[in-house]
């Protein structure tokens, strides 16, 4: 897990993978913004914002993610439909 982030709680660190995974209309800014309000701290919320071009071009087998389990993610490959490593 991330060593930035690990001391979030599970329903902060959701709300974070689904914001990078799903907000394709807010900047950077307005979206660390977003983080600091819901209880990041800038760090935080700073090193979420890292994993954002992942998040929204990969989709994710739950518990798998970059966030949680770094090189052992697993992306779904839509040609072969399976998850897989990155």
């Amino acid at each position: 897990m991330d060593p930035i982030l690990a001391s979030l709680p599970a329903s902060l660190l959701r709300l974070v993978e689904d914001q990078l995974s799903n907000n394709e209309v807010s900047s950077d800014e307005e979206l660390l913004d977003h983080f600091i309000s819901d209880g990041l701290t800038e760090e935080q919320a700073r090193q979420a914002l890292t994993y954002r071009d992942q998040y929204l071009a990969n989709i994710y087998l739950d518990g798998f993610t970059p966030i949680l389990k770094g090189n052992e993610a697993l992306r779904f490959n839509p040609y072969n439909r399976q998850f897989e490593p990155e």
